[in-house]
């Protein structure tokens, strides 16, 4: 009869999800981390000074918050105290001397737009009535298989009833986070505040299919608010944890899987570091990147050769770097003193600087003017620091895994162990340009290079936080491998979930919620 129903490799929030379905299901159900924590990226640690609470990864819940996984859990969520909060200050983004601030209320954001351009008034307006029209109709299609016959009904709905947004949609889906950007404004400012949320993800402002992704993050953020949970977000794994033991499933971490046993074509059990092995009578689910999955937890005799090789094709994102910085008071943005209540400040988000750093990056080239996200989550809750402190992430987008030199010519060294030192400096320096007397209110600091965070988290290759790239090839049916979005494998029985499957990176729970539902549907 085996061990368990299903065993689930990684504690990620979607492998978390899938597990806590089941066991709900009558599946018993085994999770096992590598890890002291659950939540993957979704994961929050006082990193630099004792009662400062620094989310590592994600932070902003905006696409969590809408999807059925949230809306069916919300009230458990609740009672464990795992409140979302929104602020009506969205974001901003800081070009040169002028700066775009966007608030939930159209009306206030649509000051700042005209400041830049009176004529840019009409484009965001237009922007916003677009997305008004299609959210509710597209972005259901991030929880549906992709594809299935479920996806195609629902497309065909859209196409059917507004076809001239059905083409403008469909068309995002090709553009460039430039092309998209400047079908709606002209001005340079207003160009890079759409542009900057598509290299969030790995869309330089001239790949294809970067369009639908700026398209949707920032309207989402500027519609709906960017939500953070109230605490930290490790806070979600923690309650997901919880719900999974009251079902009756297993969470143990300090568990690492070193390899899954396959017999006779089929995943039956799976093997830890420590020899100790847990036999799964119907699945074994690797909430686990695609490269560490196949040719790593599966060894390479038990694939096909050439499903081995495309595995190994599968292209991951230049790296990030991140700042985590305990304050003593809230950043003195130069422009106004407002910018400090935003969730997300943009530096940098010109074309020609994400397309410059883009190009670096791909190259092995540590950039001059990186975007830079800036992060501030005291002023909408205080919980977080101690009374009158304040916490800000600088979030480095993009940065080369591996050195190959600098764009700038200052930094010799080509490892990341000796060029953390002088980078982190290069771009507080580019921070503190903006905000006069950074470092003076600095009491606690911690940098994480891509090394670090593939340490943390070995699906984070690279330091690549959305476990591969999202460019056309490389998403939707074609995530991770063309023919295999469906979360299924060649080996009987064992299926994959995580950023690495549809539908993508980001705290959505796509995979392990859908997953759940095809595992638990008979027949």
């Amino acid at each position: 009869m085996g061990d368990y129903d299903a065993i689930i490799v990684g504690a990620g929030h979607n492998g978390l999800i899938c597990a806590l379905y089941l066991a709900r299901q009558g599946w018993r159900v085994l999770v096992l981390e590598r890890g002291a924590e659950v939540g993957g990226g979704l994961r929050s640690a006082q990193l630099t000074v004792p009662g400062f609470h620094h989310d590592r990864y994600a932070t902003n819940l905006g696409f969590f918050a809408a999807s059925p996984v949230y809306r069916e859990l919300k009230a458990e969520f609740d009672a464990f105290g795992v409140r979302l909060l929104r602020s009506e200050r969205a974001y901003a983004s800081i070009h040169g001397n002028r700066a775009v601030r966007v608030y939930t209320d159209i009306e206030r954001t649509l000051q700042d737009v005209g400041a830049i351009q009176a004529a840019e008034r009409e484009g965001w307006r237009k922007l916003v009535e677009f997305y008004r029209r299609v959210a509710t109709k597209f972005l259901p299609l991030f929880y549906v298989e992709c594809p299935s016959r479920e996806m195609w009904q629902r497309i065909s709905r859209i196409a059917l009833g507004s076809p001239g947004d059905a083409f403008r949609l469909a068309n995002s889906l090709r553009q460039t986070s430039a092309g998209f950007a400047s079908s709606f404004f002209r001005t340079p400012e207003m160009k890079g505040v759409l542009e900057a949320w598509g290299y969030h993800l790995d869309f330089g402002p001239y790949v294809a299919g970067g369009g639908i992704f700026a398209f949707v993050a920032a309207m989402s953020a500027h519609l709906n608010g960017m939500p953070i949970v109230e605490g930290g977000a490790g806070r979600i794994g923690e309650a997901l944890r919880a719900l999974i033991e009251r079902a009756g499933g297993k969470v143990r971490t300090n568990a690492e899987v070193s390899q899954i046993i396959v017999k006779s074509g089929q995943a039956t059990a799976v093997q830890t570091i420590d020899g100790e092995q847990f036999v799964a009578r119907r699945a074994v689910i690797a909430n686990v990147t695609t490269k560490k999955l196949f040719g790593g937890l599966i060894a390479p005799e038990n694939l096909d050769p050439r499903f081995f090789e495309k595995t190994q094709r599968f292209h991951y994102c230049p790296g990030t770097f991140i700042i985590h910085l305990a304050l003593d008071r809230a950043l003195n943005w130069r422009l106004t003193d407002e910018l400090a209540r935003f969730n997300y400040v943009h530096l940098n988000a010109t074309e020609s600087d994400i397309d410059e750093t883009y190009q670096g990056s791909l190259k092995g080239l540590l950039p001059v003017r990186p975007l830079l996200v800036v992060s501030q989550t005291t002023p909408i809750d205080p919980s977080r620091a101690p009374v009158g402190k304040h916490i800000v992430r600088i979030h480095v987008r993009s940065v080369p895994g591996q050195i190959a030199g600098d764009q700038g010519g200052t930094i010799t060294s080509c490892n990341w162990q000796d060029a953390q030192e002088p980078f982190t400096r290069r771009v507080l320096d580019l921070v503190e340009g903006h905000a006069p007397g950074l470092r003076a209110s600095i009491i606690g600091q911690a940098v994480e290079s891509p090394v670090d965070i593939e340490h943390q988290n070995p699906n984070f290759i690279g330091g690549d936080c959305v476990s591969g790239s999202h460019h056309i090839t490389q998403n939707f049916m074609f995530r991770p491998l063309a023919g295999w979005s469906n979360y299924k494998t060649p080996i009987h029985n064992l299926y994959m979930i995580g950023a690495s499957t549809w539908p993508g990176g980001g705290i959505n729970g796509g995979s392990g919620y859908l997953l759940a539902k095809r595992l638990g549907t008979p027949g």
